[in-house]
C-alpha cells in the first residue's frame, strides 16, 4: 500500500526545516513505537509509520504564523493563540493540502493526537499513546505506560487521557470536550470488552 503524498522529500525538508533538534528526535520516537504499536495490535504499519513520523511537523511554529495557518485553512477560531491545540490540526491541514495526503485515517491519527476524541480507529489510538509513551519521553512511570500500551492499547489510552485531564485541571487550564469524550468513550469501550 502506498500513502498518497505529493512530494515525501519536500515534506522531510519541511519538518527539518520547521522543527527544533529534540522535536524532530521525539517524532523519530513517535514514528518507531507506532510502528512497534501497530505490529503488535494488527494495524497499518505504513500508515503508523507516517502519522508518527509527521504528527508534530507544526508543532514549533511561533503564535504568528500558527494563527495564519489556522485562518488560512479556516480552522475552528478556539485554535487562535492555543498553539496546544492548534498544532495537531494544523499539521494535519498541511499534510492534506500542502502535500496532498488523502488517507482520512493518517489524517485524523495526525489531527486527533493531542486531544484523542470519541470513536478513535486503531491508528488514532496507536499515534496518541505513542506520542505518549515513546522512548525519548523522561516521565518516571514510562516503562509502566510503554508496557501497557502494548499490551492493553485502550486501558493505556484511557490512563493517559486521565492523566491528561488530572494534570489539566491541576494547573486551573481548560480540558478539550474532544479529550473528556475521548475518555467516556474509551471507557465504555472498556466496559464493554468485559
Amino acid at each position: 500500500m502506498s500513502i498518497n503524498c505529493t512530494d515525501r522529500d519536500a515534506l522531510e525538508r519541511f519538518m527539518k526545516d520547521n522543527l527544533k533538534e529534540s522535536r524532530y528526535r521525539h517524532s523519530l520516537g513517535v514514528q518507531d513505537m507506532a510502528v512497534s504499536l501497530a505490529e503488535i495490535h494488527g494495524a497499518d504499519k505504513e500508515k503508523a509509520s507516517f502519522a508518527g513520523r509527521y504528527h508534530d511537523i507544526a508543532k514549533n511554529f511561533d503564535e504568528e504564523r500558527m494563527d495564519g495557518y489556522v485562518r488560512k485553512y479556516g480552522l475552528p477560531d478556539e485554535l487562535i493563540g492555543s498553539n496546544a491545540l492548534a498544532h495537531s490540526k494544523v499539521a494535519a491541514a498541511i499534510l492534506e493540502y500542502e502535500f496532498g495526503v488523502d488517507d482520512e485515517d493518517i489524517l485524523n491519527a495526525v489531527r486527533y493526537h493531542t486531544t484523542g476524541r470519541s470513536g478513535m480507529s486503531l491508528l488514532e489510538e496507536i499515534i496518541f499513546a505513542a506520542d505518549a509513551v515513546e522512548r525519548n519521553r523522561t516521565y518516571s512511570d514510562l516503562k509502566y505506560y510503554q508496557e501497557l500500551a502494548r499490551n492493553d492499547l485502550d486501558r493505556a489510552c484511557l490512563e493517559i487521557l486521565d492523566y491528561t485531564i488530572g494534570s489539566l485541571r491541576s494547573t486551573g487550564r481548560v480540558i478539550h470536550k474532544d479529550t473528556l469524550e475521548a475518555r467516556d468513550w474509551i471507557s465504555e469501550k472498556i466496559k464493554g470488552d468485559n
